[in-house]
């Protein structure tokens, strides 16, 4: 009997020892600090915008633009400013900058993106998966200017929704469709309003595997979903030039993602 209750709380210590080892690692997943660009590609057209997002202790960057931190485009001795044209801060650990250009690029010349007086905790970089390491920004400018708006084929659908449970809190996100059509990376100017709170928030985000996902992972997020069900969402389209497709009509209604909404929409597809 002794022998039986040792094992048991041996079997108990060991579960919460694995169940810690993950909480630590969830937490550990999330960095202190992070810039990312858009338009994630390496070339660009001679009109080109930037879209800045900070993450966490980068936000500051961010609202920081062109006082504390410069921003530009470098290539040999010519600098091309980059202005702040919009920022938009997420709910959750988020804030973006929409850049323009001082003046058009020059065709033919690659820039790097740079950003003077950045605290030694920030770089300025982005992974290539290719060579398995860090790089500068950089872009190669073709020759011309893009001025067509991306074109959507259909209006946007709610496709499903989507809700798991990790160590240091949930990750959430109602699933859009995305059918749109540009010749160039395209962004979402995404605008989403609490309809109990009236509390509305505007961010950009780029579609994963041709769906829009409106939510938070279990780092950061644009959206989260918080007191009230019910939501509605509206959608406008923006090419790495700058040229947008505007939302028409009525706003998408929908509810917020949960662990008991995902169960119920999941037998609803089975049917």
């Amino acid at each position: 009997m002794k022998i039986n209750v040792l094992i048991g709380r041996m079997k108990n210590i060991f579960l919460l020892f694995i169940g810690l080892f993950y909480t630590v690692n969830s937490f550990a997943d999330c960095r202190g600090e992070g810039l990312y660009i858009f338009p994630s590609g390496k070339t660009i057209k001679q009109n080109s915008v930037f879209v800045l997002d900070g993450y966490a202790r980068s936000q500051d960057v961010i609202l920081g633009l062109n006082k504390k931190y410069p921003i530009y485009l470098e290539s040999g001795e010519q600098k091309v400013k980059l202005f702040v044209k919009e920022t938009f801060v997420g709910q959750f650990e988020l804030t973006q900058a929409i850049l323009t250009l001082e003046k058009p690029l020059e065709a033919g010349l690659e820039y790097t993106l740079v950003i003077d007086n950045l605290p030694k905790t920030e770089s300025l970089d982005r992974y290539n998966p290719k060579t398995n390491i860090y790089e500068l920004i950089k872009f190669t400018v073709e020759s011309g200017v893009d001025i067509e708006k991306p074109v959507i084929t259909s209006s946007p659908k709610l496709i499903d929704k989507s809700y798991a449970q990790y160590g240091c809190g949930p990750a959430m996100s109602v699933n859009f469709s995305f059918p749109v059509k540009d010749n160039s990376e395209i962004i979402i100017k995404t605008v989403v309003k609490n309809i109990k709170s009236g509390i509305e928030t505007t961010y950009c985000i780029v579609h994963q595997n041709k769906q829009i996902e409106v939510g938070h992972g279990m780092c950061s997020g644009a959206f989260i979903y918080g007191e009230g069900n019910e939501y509605e969402v509206a959608f406008s389209f923006m090419d790495a030039s700058g040229n947008i497709t505007a939302w028409q009509g009525d706003r998408i209604k929908f509810t917020k993602p949960s662990a008991e909404h995902l169960d119920e929409w999941k037998k609803k597809k089975k049917k």
